[in-house]
C-alpha cells in the first residue's frame, strides 16, 4: 500500500488496524459491563459504591486483557514465533508465581473484599488502626483518605480487620445544660423548636430531643438530643446543632450555666 507516494510495509497497517479494534472493542465492552452493572438501579449509597467498585474492577480487567491480546497479534503480525513465547510463559509460570506470591495475595485478598462486600467505594472504614474513606480500590492496594486529608496506601494482603462506619448511620449525641433556674417547659418547648428546625437540614436522617431530663449535675439540669448522621457528618452536624442551641438560647435569654463553686467559711 502506498501513502503519497511511499510504500507502507503491511505490518505497520495491521498493526494499526489491531490498535484500532482494540480501542473500539475497549469502549464496547465499558459500555455493555456499565449497562449490565447499573449502578442508578440501586437505591442505597452502600449498594450503588459496591456497584461502582465492581464497575472499576471488571474495566480494568477487561483493559488488561486487550492489551495482552494486542500485544501477542502484534507480535505474530511482526512474525515474532508467539506459540514459542506462549510457551515460554507457561512454563515460566510457577517461578512467577513463587515470585509474585505477594501480588498473588493481593489478588485473592481483592477478590474476597469484592465477593465478601467488606466495602466499597466512598464507603467510610478503619482498615488496622487507620481511618478513613475508600478512594480507590484495585486488585493490588486498598487507598484511604482520612478526615484530615492523609492518605495511606494498604496492600490488600494486609488487611487484616476491618470496621466499615458506612453501612450504618451513626447517633450522635448532644447534651444541653440549662440552668435550675428555668423552668423544665420552657426549656423543653425551646429545645423542641431547635429540634424542628434541624430536621430541615438533609444532613440529618433523624433528630430528635430525648424525654425527659438527662441528669441533675451539680450547676446545671442535662437534656439530650440525639441525632442518626453519617460518619462523615459527624463534626459538621455537631457544630451546627451547638450552634442553633447557642442562637435560640440567646434569643430566649436562656443561659447556659458554667460551673460554679460554693465557699463556705469555716468557724
Amino acid at each position: 500500500m502506498e501513502i503519497f507516494g511511499k510504500k507502507i510495509p503491511s505490518e505497520v497497517i495491521q498493526s494499526v488496524i489491531i490498535v484500532l479494534v482494540a480501542f473500539i472493542i475497549y469502549f464496547i465492552i465499558k459500555s455493555i459491563i456499565k449497562k449490565v452493572v447499573n449502578i442508578k438501579s440501586e437505591k442505597t449509597k452502600h449498594a450503588k459504591n459496591r456497584r461502582k467498585t465492581v464497575l472499576v474492577l471488571f474495566k480494568n480487567i477487561s483493559k488488561y486483557v486487550i492489551i495482552l491480546v494486542v500485544i501477542i497479534s502484534l507480535l505474530a503480525v511482526w512474525h515474532v514465533n508467539t506459540m514459542a513465547l506462549i510457551t515460554s510463559i507457561g512454563a515460566l509460570s510457577v517461578v512467577i508465581g513463587l515470585v509474585f506470591q505477594d501480588l498473588l495475595k493481593d489478588i485473592l485478598v481483592g477478590i474476597s473484599i469484592i465477593m465478601e462486600d467488606t466495602f466499597s467505594l466512598g464507603d467510610y472504614v478503619e482498615i488496622n488502626g487507620f481511618k478513613g474513606e475508600v478512594i480507590n480500590f484495585n486488585f493490588k492496594s486498598t487507598r484511604l483518605k482520612s478526615l484530615t486529608n492523609e492518605v495511606r496506601i494498604i496492600s490488600n494482603r494486609n488487611i487484616t480487620e476491618v470496621t466499615n462506619y458506612s453501612l450504618n448511620k451513626i447517633m450522635l449525641v448532644i447534651n444541653v445544660n440549662a440552668p435550675y433556674e428555668e423552668e423544665y417547659d420552657t426549656v423543653e418547648r425551646v429545645l423542641k423548636d431547635i429540634v424542628k428546625n434541624l430536621s430541615k437540614d438533609e444532613m440529618f436522617d433523624e433528630i430528635v430531643l430525648a424525654p425527659g431530663i438527662e441528669e441533675l449535675a451539680s450547676s446545671s439540669v442535662v437534656y439530650r438530643i440525639n441525632a442518626v448522621i453519617g460518619i462523615k457528618d459527624q463534626f459538621t452536624a455537631k457544630r451546627k446543632i451547638l450552634k442553633e442551641i447557642k442562637v435560640t438560647f440567646d434569643k430566649n435569654k436562656i443561659s447556659i450555666p458554667y460551673t460554679q463553686i460554693e465557699v463556705h467559711n469555716a468557724k
